[in-house]
């Protein structure tokens, strides 16, 4: 599957918050051209997927009412080749994520990118903008995405709390996507997948393929963290561990 096929289908798909953080980052790391995408989540309570990972139907909230989509957007080009400085990300974001270079795990930062994003009313209205980061991972030929984001609006956490660091919950959420052509026609089994959260369907492929796609996501204070693979090593276990060390910095 070539990397703006898998791109391109993400544009097809509706998601939650969470969904929208880990494909976000994603597209962000697989464009070879500056990219825009959209991604709206469902309001129906179905775990599917988060950021990149998991469709938990979510609500979020503005002051002017429901959030009804995320638009993001970043230059193919990284901003950051190597890790940025505390003042670095003060200067060109307005605040300062913790800042990893390695995990113990072995992977190490590769690259990483500044997004700007637009959260929109149900009337196509901008609700809020702001600017966030996404970084990037990698371990021999495998990748793990990290997005922080920092926003006034209310948005609930989607996924199963699998651990709690330090009083802090941390969600994870995993799901398969099935990308496939524009004109595809479900069958009745994949209505059921979809239905029981079993699959998220992305359209505009090629050809017909599989993904999983899991993430890891937790919040101190207004600052949001998430991690999203897809099709990668890691285990929830192996991802927890990684935001213990982010935590405990």
């Amino acid at each position: 599957m070539k990397n703006n096929d898998y791109i391109k289908a993400m544009n097809g798909i509706n998601l939650s918050q969470e969904a929208k953080d880990r494909i976000k980052s994603e597209s962000i790391k697989l464009n070879h051209e500056k990219e825009k995408y959209n991604m709206k989540f469902k309001k129906k309570l179905a775990v599917i997927a988060l950021a990149a990972t998991m469709i938990l139907g979510t609500a979020a909230f503005a002051s002017s009412g429901i959030i009804a989509s995320w638009n993001g957007s970043s230059s193919a080009i990284p901003d950051y080749r190597t890790l940025p400085t505390v003042e670095e990300c003060i200067d060109d974001v307005g605040y300062a994520p913790v800042l990893i270079q390695s995990f113990e795990n072995g992977y190490e930062y590769e690259s990483g990118s500044i997004v700007k994003n637009d959260l929109r009313d149900e009337s196509g209205n901008s609700v809020e903008k702001f600017k966030s980061f996404s970084f990037r991972y990698k371990k021999g030929g495998d990748e793990v995405d990290l997005s922080v984001d920092k926003y006034s609006s209310e948005m609930d956490n989607s996924g199963e709390v699998i651990a709690n660091i330090n009083g802090i919950d941390i969600y994870y959420n995993s799901y398969m996507n099935k990308l496939v052509p524009g004109n595809y026609e479900q069958t009745e089994e994949d209505k059921r997948a979809e239905e029981a959260g079993e699959l998220v369907f992305s359209y505009g492929m090629d050809d017909i393929s599989i993904s999983r796609v899991q993430g890891l996501s937790w919040s101190v204070d207004d600052v949001h963290y998430n991690f999203t693979q897809i099709d990668g090593e890691l285990s929830a276990d192996d991802l927890v561990q990684m935001a213990n060390e982010i935590i405990n910095k």
